[in-house]
């Protein structure tokens, strides 16, 4: 069978798109992170879940890179923004995100990462949806069911809605994405992502809560759990910044052994790593009040750096 037969035959079960030499092939492949393989390609390619993405260029190995060459394209613009008086800023302020547009179409959409992330969806078989997060930012979906397409492209408006809402002022929020308070959007995405019903519910419960916080409590239940004795179940952290609702809910961890004894199936070096992904993604939930309080800082640093620049801009 030749690479063009497998393309346009459908797989018959969950394995059989990786029973050839695809499987080596994407192992060996050095443009992709393991965790993507995994848990954004395999995954959604096996029936384990019918929806994965990426953001880019941030998930590509080069993607600090990418990012940096977007930024020097961009430095005389964003300048221009700092350096404006009042009347003049918001002129400046569009043609910097137009900047950044064609700076991110220049850099990111003509790199190798960026085409081997979307040959590896073809030859997987998968369908795939680009969108704007920000002018510099994109998402990367990747799906097998065609009617799933229009169901992402509404949770896309959802999105844009919500934060339409806060632009105007019906909504407020601290929050970077402002449809982290949408109810409706984040039960739509967890569902399309194929989160466990349980682990979703408890996620909007935290994000809309005054009191609690996902990460922190996330964090706080491991480590309550390793005071207990208790031995973590990594399984139950199946995928990258997923939350489950307990560190031992059954729905997340039966998804995670899922994934783990159908790559066992294709290859034990598959299942090895994935393992080792989920061990990682458990790590990661832990530590993450620690990188959020590092982010917040590096983030005040930058912004009393640009605000010291601000000052030295032209009064009138």
């Amino acid at each position: 069978m030749g690479f063009h037969d497998r393309i346009l035959r459908r797989p018959k079960n969950r394995a059989s798109i990786l029973t050839n030499s695809l499987y080596t092939e994407l192992l060996d492949e050095t443009a992709l992170h393991d965790y993507i393989k995994i848990e954004d390609y395999l995954m959604v390619a096996g029936g384990i879940r019918p929806c994965s993405f990426i953001t880019i260029p941030a998930e590509f190995k080069d993607g600090v890179e990418l990012g940096r060459r977007i930024d020097e394209l961009c430095k005389a613009d964003l300048q221009s923004v700092l350096m404006a008086i009042p009347s003049e800023k918001m002129i400046l302020i569009q043609k910097l995100k137009n900047q950044l547009r064609q700076s991110f179409k220049r850099v990111v959409l003509t790199s190798n990462s960026y085409k081997a992330h979307l040959l590896w969806a073809k030859r997987l078989l998968l369908r795939t949806k680009e969108t704007e997060v920000r002018p510099s930012i994109h998402e990367l979906y990747f799906f097998q069911d065609s009617k799933l397409k229009k169901k992402l492209e509404r949770l896309l408006e959802v999105r844009k809605t919500a934060r339409k809402d806060t632009r105007t002022g019906t909504k407020e929020t601290t929050i970077a994405y402002s449809e982290e308070l949408s109810s409706e959007y984040l039960a739509s995405l967890g569902k399309m992502l194929g989160y466990p019903h349980c682990c979703v519910k408890r996620y909007i419960e935290d994000r809309l809560s005054q009191d609690t916080n996902v990460e922190i409590r996330a964090s706080r239940q491991i480590r309550d759990l390793r005071n207990t004795g208790e031995e973590l179940d990594r399984f139950a952290y199946f995928v990258m910044n997923f939350f489950p609702c307990n560190p031992t809910c059954r729905a997340a961890s039966e998804l995670g052994k899922k994934t783990f004894d159908l790559l066992s199936i294709v290859n034990p070096r598959l299942s090895n790593l994935y393992s080792e992904c989920t061990q990682n993604n458990a790590d990661l939930v832990e530590k993450y009040p620690k990188l959020i309080t590092q982010y917040r800082e590096k983030l005040e640093q930058s912004t009393q750096k640009l605000g010291k620049i601000d000052d030295d801009r032209p009064k009138i």
